[in-house]
């Protein structure tokens, strides 16, 4: 069983995927959609065995250390409760596991996340090492990957704006997969989970009104589980540097809803403590069954 509120170092939450696709691999399926700059696996856990899936990132900004082991957390509820065909907020975990499925990556940035949580030496490139060293930020508010591009800057959207002159669009390995994740995947939507300020962001300015105004249903339906605010269409780009991010692409890729949860009080400090993970999970556990429920 998965117990919250300790630290989980990259490898632990690696295990814990294998260990959750072995214990339930009737209906689990752990598979690698991607390698990191650094050679880190990216792991994906799909839950379920119907068609269309829903997609659930978390861990795109290394320090952003709560979402990925509540995330296993949220997979390892939903597997118990379809083995046992248990209820979750009225929802019938089976019922709905049957017609969809669950795609959960709770690492997207693998090596991001293992600068925030151990310091730039666990990079073994040591050109990527003195990279990372030279940005002059402390590894503890390391938001980047291990070359010291933000990913969820670097995804082809119309909004893309280059941050680093050796970047491009989509140039980065962990950006990469998410992209043939979207592209080949039959999905029905895509969540990303963030961790500052408690919002639902889910306004997407490059997208017809009639695609806001489903996503702001959606949305509604969404806070009423987590008591979340929801953000306000000018906070969806907070400065003119701020395009590119996973959800943006996929939206316009797609069409299908894309919205961006943010956990965390706003005002958290790095490295966000561990008694977050709990009060989190509370929050955002119904959020997956219930976007399948309303679909």
């Amino acid at each position: 069983m998965i117990t919250l509120e300790k630290c989980f170092t990259y490898d632990e939450l690696f295990g814990l995927m294998k260990d959750l696709s072995e214990e339930y691999k009737e209906f689990v399926l752990c598979r690698i959609i991607g390698q990191t700059h650094d050679d880190r696996l990216i792991p994906m856990l799909r839950v379920g065995v119907g068609t269309p899936a829903l997609l659930c990132s978390a861990g795109m900004h290394g320090r952003e250390n709560v979402n990925p082991i509540i995330m296993l957390k949220i997979v390892e509820e939903y597997c118990s409760a379809y083995r046992h065909k248990e209820f979750i907020q009225q929802c019938s975990v089976y019922d709905l596991l049957n017609q969809f499925s669950i795609c959960f990556i709770p690492v997207v940035n693998p090596d991001g996340y293992e600068i925030a949580q151990r310091g730039f030496d666990v990079i073994h490139n040591p050109i990527l090492r003195q990279m990372c060293k030279m940005k002059n930020i402390t590894h503890e508010n390391w938001k980047y990957n291990a070359r010291g591009v933000d990913i969820n800057r670097n995804f082809p959207s119309k909004t893309y704006i280059q941050q680093q002159f050796y970047e491009y669009p989509g140039s980065e390995n962990e950006t990469q997969a998410l992209m043939r994740l979207f592209q080949d995947y039959d999905s029905m939507g895509y969540v990303d989970f963030h961790s500052r300020g408690k919002i639902i962001y889910y306004y997407r300015q490059c997208m017809s009104s009639l695609y806001n105004q489903r996503s702001h249903r959606l949305a509604k339906y969404l806070q009423k589980l987590s008591r979340y605010n929801l953000g306000t269409k000018d906070e969806e780009l907070m400065s003119n540097m701020s395009g590119g991010h996973s959800v943006h692409y996929y939206s316009e890729l797609t069409g299908k809803p894309a919205l961006t949860i943010e956990t965390v009080e706003d005002d958290a400090t790095f490295p966000l403590d561990e008694k977050y993970q709990k009060e989190a999970y509370e929050e955002i556990r119904t959020i997956p069954i219930g976007i399948l429920e309303m679909a």
